[in-house]
């Protein structure tokens, strides 16, 4: 118990010694800015790309000017066309369709390409008369791929209309029918699912009345399509990518840790007290590692509130949706974002470790702070120019492993790149980093 209340002091002392340090407060102060600024910032790069892109329009509006613009096309076609009859029914079905009806403006798109008359006056019946029903099952029946024609039976089965009651599940039969059609987005804004795993995932949505689902908003910070309407969880989830700020923060506080006590001279009066050289190393590396872990919970609990007010928290209970051995699988999306936030925290542990390392061998601090941002900054390069020469070897190399998130994604430098197959070899590096820090400790002279 004696032991356990030393070693908690010295733990203790090194708290005060860093939070005493004016570099580390500031440090401190600009991670909190960057903390509170993230939702905001994220919000005026929202709306200023959805009204820089001329997104932020009225969809009546815009449908009605289609059609005067379509009017106005067929009107100077009348007089040379071979076929006036045709003209004039699709005339009527441009006067037919309601401008503020999704269904009536896709049966105007079908009415202005086709070349039969009794095709184009059917589907102005269907408009005249509101029957979506009966615009559902003519396409189902005309279908020109497997999607479109399951997405229209479907709606037909379980009586899903149009309108904003069914605004979400018209959204999940689309991407359905999307996924099936092999025409999954996969750039930026795409989810990084694959189309059978959105098959499957749409269907589980539907067939369970969930229509709110973070799995579909998942990927890297730069994958987020700004330019349309955001919420809380296409925000919340990017957030983890942004721990590499903290990284930053710790190879300044790791890198003097150490080096600053024999730099500053008071490494002598730290070794006066009756306690081996083995505990007060590993009480400054768990002090500086869990300031680490410190930064990312409250990373984490500072963008809830601060997202949700921005961007609202519509959503804030949907599920994340995964599929595993064929079998989609419902969790918790704060649980899954918790596991981001562990994944991006192996970097931060990896950085702090190393930069605890250097500051162990050298007595400069601005030396051992340099030498950390220097081996932070050219590891990366250096993993991909062995990326680009098919190194393959280069995937034992501690900072291929490092970025453990870009690895679960799918997005590492190498082929076949597990997470079980990074993490084993972090673990390795961080025994080694380790063993060289208290060696080089140890065995220093005052």
């Amino acid at each position: 118990m004696d032991r356990l209340s030393s070693f908690m002091n010295l733990m203790k002392n090194e708290y005060i010694k860093i939070y005493k340090k004016t570099s580390t407060r500031i440090l401190l102060v600009i991670f909190l800015a960057v903390c509170i600024c993230f939702a905001p910032l994220m919000k005026l790069i929202n709306v200023l790309a959805i009204k820089e892109l001329g997104l932020d329009y009225d969809t009546a509006a815009m449908h009605a000017e289609e059609i005067e613009d379509q009017k106005k096309t067929l009107e100077k076609a009348a007089d040379d066309s071979d076929d006036p009859q045709l003209i004039a029914a699709k005339l009527e079905m441009c006067d037919a369709v309601d401008t503020e009806s999704e269904w009536q403006f896709r049966a105007l798109v079908k009415a202005m390409a086709s070349q039969e008359k009794q095709e184009v006056q059917m589907l102005t019946m269907f408009c005249t008369l509101d029957d979506w029903r009966g615009f559902c099952s003519y396409s189902a029946d005309n279908a020109y791929s497997e999607g479109e024609k399951w997405s229209y039976e479907y709606k037909l089965k379980h009586d899903i209309g149009y309108g904003e009651e069914y605004e979400k599940q018209n959204a999940i039969i689309d991407s359905v029918a999307a996924a099936m059609n092999g025409e999954t987005e996969t750039g930026l804004g795409g989810s990084g699912l694959s189309d059978t795993d959105m098959v499957a995932i749409g269907k589980y949505q539907l067939e369970n009345e969930i229509y709110d689902n973070t799995s579909t908003k998942g990927g890297s910070l730069l994958n987020i399509a700004i330019d349309t309407d955001l919420g809380f969880w296409d925000v919340f989830l990017k957030s983890p990518f942004i721990v590499t700020l903290i990284g930053v923060v710790m190879v300044v506080l790791a890198g003097s840790t150490v080096a600053g006590e024999f730099s500053q001279g008071t490494i002598k009066f730290l070794l006066i007290n009756p306690v081996t050289r083995g505990k007060i190393l590993t009480a400054k590396y768990l002090t500086v590692l869990s300031m680490g872990i410190l930064m990312i919970i409250t990373l984490m609990v500072v963008n809830i509130p601060m997202i949700g007010i921005c961007f609202g928290f519509d959503g804030f209970s949907a599920p994340y949706l995964a599929v595993k051995d064929g079998e989609v699988i419902k969790q918790s999306s704060f649980v899954y974002l918790f596991k981001l936030y562990m994944l991006a925290s192996v970097e931060i542990i990896v950085t702090t470790t190393l930069s605890f390392m250097i500051s162990s061998l050298l007595r400069s601090t601005a030396l051992a702070i340099v030498s950390g941002f220097v081996v932070r900054s050219i590891g990366p390069s250096i993993v991909s120019i062995m990326g680009m020469l098919k190194l393959d070897w280069g995937r034992y190399f501690i900072f291929a492993n490092t970025d453990v998130l870009a690895i679960s994604n799918g997005e590492s430098t190498f082929p076949q790149h597990t997470v079980g197959f990074a993490l084993g070899v972090v673990a390795v590096h961080l025994v080694v980093f380790l063993l060289t820090a208290w060696d080089g400790f140890t065995r220093r002279s005052v």
